[in-house]
């Protein structure tokens, strides 16, 4: 073989190689203010217990999924003192409460939240069915003690009312509404792992056809338990990818979507405030996998990848705060796709009247989802938050406009 083979063989080898999927692996990743996800105790019982009164015929229940009630006591005629405590301490200010109360006649009665370890903060819902919630009427509460305390007129019969932080939806409300949604074309449900407490974490597979080299998008929702409304705009963002729109059905053809829309269901159905059963904040967890949750859940993206080999671009996380937020991923930082998260807020801003975002850029300095949708695939990774008091019609709408903005703007690719 003369030398002018040998370099044209080399060169087409070479260019082989370039164009070879390289398989990911699970890493562990060391960031610049490491955090100990390894599990610590919580101070919870399994199942949250029944506050009995007899001389006035009141009782309050805990006997539900995702209840909070840590113990209830009277504190005069028709006035009662409910106290909320976390899993364990220290823990993010998201102070869940959930209960149910009746009385054997109709009758007003006081209830006074006490927080340990918290401060009020979720305006409390109301419902008859555990589905339908209004909001309590602002003349019926009132905040005192800088928030420690949070006093309610409720109006109580025999039916039992529902008193919660927020909206309800347990694990059985996901896995129905995943189910329903998985005899849908293009769209199957799974089971990828189970919790500490061996409760199924389940995920919905999206796409039309093979996925042979189909670039993957990632959905993750309730890492966090109170979270509801992220989870809210979740469910409306994949219900516009899962449409029968034009649209929607170009984005199937050509991209794989894998959604997991309930990670901490251990959490969820106990009613903690922030943590997983291992006492941990699970959006903390993505660099050492030390709790299950997390391990499984990444495993399973990178099992994705590789059995397609095709490259995970995006990484979304939905979750809640104070008020609507994008965490992304700074401009200076190379993802796959550089011009995308800012391109894509914007066009959220104009088809979404009155919108203004806020979006707090930053580097990959933490173990948090986004830093690790990047680290792992060089992928965009956004945690996309939904303000806790965001009218529940403004986040539909928020969650559609996105999920159609973001489809245009790949298909565009």
């Amino acid at each position: 073989m003369n030398r002018f083979s040998f370099s044209l063989l080399v060169l087409l080898v070479l260019a082989g190689c370039g164009e070879t999927y390289v398989e990911h692996q699970l890493t562990e990743y060391e960031y610049p203010n490491p955090i100990d996800t390894k599990s610590v105790p919580i101070d919870m019982p399994l199942t949250q217990p029944e506050y009995v009164f007899p001389k006035e015929n009141i009782t309050f229940s805990g006997k539900f999924k995702s209840s909070r009630i840590n113990n209830a006591e009277r504190m005069g005629k028709n006035s009662y003192r409910v106290l909320i405590t976390p899993e364990n301490a220290p823990i993010n200010p998201s102070p869940w409460f959930a209960f149910k109360v009746w009385s054997d006649r109709e009758k007003s009665i006081e209830v006074e939240l006490e927080y340990r370890d918290g401060t009020h903060r979720y305006w409390p819902k109301l419902s008859r069915d555990g589905e339908n919630w209004t909001r309590i009427d602002t003349t019926a509460l009132e905040v005192t003690n800088e928030g420690k305390f949070a006093k309610m007129q409720l109006n109580v019969d025999s039916e039992p009312l529902w008193v919660s932080a927020q909206e309800i939806i347990d694990t059985d409300d996901i896995r129905e509404w995943a189910e329903q949604y998985a005899s849908v074309d293009d769209t199957e449900f799974g089971v990828f792992g189970e919790s500490a407490l061996g409760r199924e974490l389940i995920h919905l597979d999206v796409k039309k056809g093979s996925t042979e080299g189909k670039e993957i998008i990632a959905v993750v929702s309730r890492q966090h338990p109170p979270e509801v409304t992220g989870n809210m705009a979740m469910i409306a963002f994949v219900e516009e990818i899962m449409s029968d729109s034009e649209l929607s059905r170009n984005f199937r053809e050509r991209y794989h979507l894998l959604v997991y829309p309930m990670l901490n269901p251990d959490g969820v159905d106990l009613g903690h405030w922030r943590h997983n059963f291992g006492g941990i904040d699970l959006n903390r967890d993505w660099a050492h996998y030390n709790q299950p949750e997390i391990r499984q859940v990444c495993e399973h993206i990178i099992a994705q990848a590789n059995t397609a080999k095709a490259e995970v671009i995006l990484g979304l996380d939905f979750h809640s705060t104070y008020n609507d937020i994008y965490y992304t991923i700074a401009d200076s930082i190379q993802t796959v796709m550089p011009d995308f998260t800012n391109e894509w807020i914007a066009n959220i801003e104009k088809h979404l009247e009155g919108f203004n975002a806020n979006v707090s850029p930053s580097g990959i300095t933490s173990p948090v989802s986004k830093n690790w949708f990047y680290n792992e695939f060089k992928a965009v990774g956004i945690v996309y938050e939904i303000g806790d008091d965001t009218p529940r019609d403004i986040i539909r709408k928020k969650g559609e406009i996105s999920a159609r903005e973001m489809m245009k703007l790949l298909l565009a690719r």
